[in-house]
Parts: structure tokens; C-alpha cells; sequence
């Protein structure tokens, strides 16, 4: 299938979550949504390991976090405030790709 086509996948992250315990394909762009809007410093941590655990350059990772959560996270994650912005970016990620950026 056209890497451009392929559908993106989503998943709500527990705020108690652990990436340990998550077993997610890698080879996926992938939205990630919390069930609840609450962040905290151990949130952001674990977040950072799934990141690791799921790490590739032909994908993306985006976070949806509330909008007054966002300086919250390092520089190298991908966080946005809705869906739709996270979908966007998605998007245009792979647009670069498939252009060889």
C-alpha cells in the first residue's frame, strides 16, 4: 500500500501507563491521545520510554495533549492540542518523506 494512503493508527494512553506494557507494531504512524487531561512528570517520562521503545525514522509519533500542557514536553517530542493537528502534521511528515526531506 502507498505509505501516503496507509491509514493512521490511534491510542488513548491511561495516565498510569507504562511503555513497558505497551506492545504497539512500530511500523505505523501513530496519534497518541490521553484519557484524561491531567500530565504529570512521570507521564512525560514514560511517554519518552514508548518513544524510545517505538523509535524509527519512516514513522511518526504525535502526542494530543490540552493546549496549556505543551511546553510541558521536550523539544523533540511531537505534541499538538487537537486531533486534527495531530493528523496534519502526520501528513505532512509524510509528504517529506515520500520527497526524500
Amino acid at each position: 500500500m502507498d505509505p501516503l494512503l496507509q491509514p493512521i493508527e490511534t491510542y488513548k494512553l491511561a495516565i498510569a501507563f507504562k511503555a513497558a506494557d505497551i506492545f504497539l507494531p512500530p511500523n505505523k504512524d501513530w496519534i497518541f491521545e490521553m484519557e484524561k487531561e491531567v500530565v504529570s512528570s512521570v507521564f512525560i517520562i514514560e511517554y519518552q520510554n514508548l518513544m524510545m521503545q517505538l523509535a524509527s525514522e519512516q514513522y511518526s509519533r504525535v502526542l494530543v495533549v490540552p493546549a496549556n500542557y505543551l511546553d510541558a514536553f521536550p523539544e523533540d517530542c511531537h505534541v499538538v492540542p487537537t486531533h486534527g493537528e495531530a493528523k496534519d502534521l502526520i501528513e505532512m511528515e509524510r509528504i517529506q518523506r515520500d520527497l526524500g526531506f
